[in-house]
């Protein structure tokens, strides 16, 4: 056990000390283009629905978007939240969703292809008995990069998680859990049509180190279409699966849903 925490802890800090130097090694040639002036984006999305009859279900997301780029950084955050009720066969409605997730990174040296970068996220998911879980990180990011709305990029970096599970579940004590993941990212997002129809894939793999059975994945696939200049459509599909959240007392491993929303871009 001590061996295993003490590994854990080298490779957490030998990926802290290669990404320091990685700060510090001279830019190569390729993408020393300036970027001029600071460059933000910014999305709001909101969709929901509403079922009446033999039983009634209400719910709803929200998701906000957040991306800033300059020649020293380039930055992301992403907020997400939803909520769901729905009746019970007794007629009284009961919560069956109810989760939020906060995600931010920070890319240093923007314009190169391969950069160096820290990341950090919190979460809380009512249907997969999460009271709190954070984590932060350190790795390297890859990006095939046209622009933020055409590329394809690949991130691999080690964090360090802490979960609270849920205590209202008496049978299903857990205790809270440190680990350390191996975090892997690929997204692509591209544009056509004049860049009217968008479509966005990302998904992550994060794997315990010393327990490649415990791991979380996630796939988002979203398909956007431009209104105007500032609304659009937007479909999409999420799916989440958390090898613990059997554990934790949750009826299954697996999340997902899928909605159309409005989406207001700035």
């Amino acid at each position: 056990m001590t061996g295993s925490v003490t590994g854990r802890r080298g490779l957490f800090l030998g990926a802290v000390l290669a990404t320091a130097l990685s700060l510090l090694l001279p830019m190569t040639g390729e993408g020393q283009e300036s970027r001029g002036s600071d460059e933000w984006k910014a999305e709001g999305e909101l969709g929901g629905s509403f079922f009446f009859g033999n039983r009634e279900q209400v719910q709803f997301t929200t998701r906000a978007e957040v991306e800033r780029a300059d020649s020293l950084f380039e930055s992301a955050t992403e907020l997400r939240f939803s909520y769901g009720e729905a009746e019970n066969r007794d007629g009284e409605r009961e919560i069956n969703r109810r989760s939020w997730v906060a995600n931010t990174s920070l890319d240093f040296r923007p314009t190169e292809r391969l950069r160096p970068f820290v990341s950090g996220r919190l979460e809380s998911s009512f249907e997969r008995r999460i009271a709190l879980r954070y984590n932060a990180g350190t790795g390297l990011r890859l990006i095939s990069e046209r622009d933020r709305r055409n590329r394809i990029e690949f991130a691999m970096a080690i964090q360090a998680e802490r979960t609270f599970a849920r205590d209202d579940a008496d049978d299903f004590p857990v205790d809270d859990l440190n680990v350390a993941r191996i975090s892997s990212d690929f997204r692509v997002r591209r544009t056509f049509f004049s860049d009217r129809l968008a479509l966005d894939s990302n998904t992550s793999y994060r794997p315990v180190f010393d327990s490649f059975g415990n791991f979380t994945l996630s796939n988002r696939n979203a398909i956007s279409y431009d209104l105007t200049q500032v609304l659009a459509i937007r479909y999409s599909v999420l799916t989440e699966y958390d090898s613990g959240a059997l554990d934790r007392g949750a009826r299954t491993n697996r999340d997902g849903q899928m909605q159309v929303a409005l989406v207001a871009r700035f």
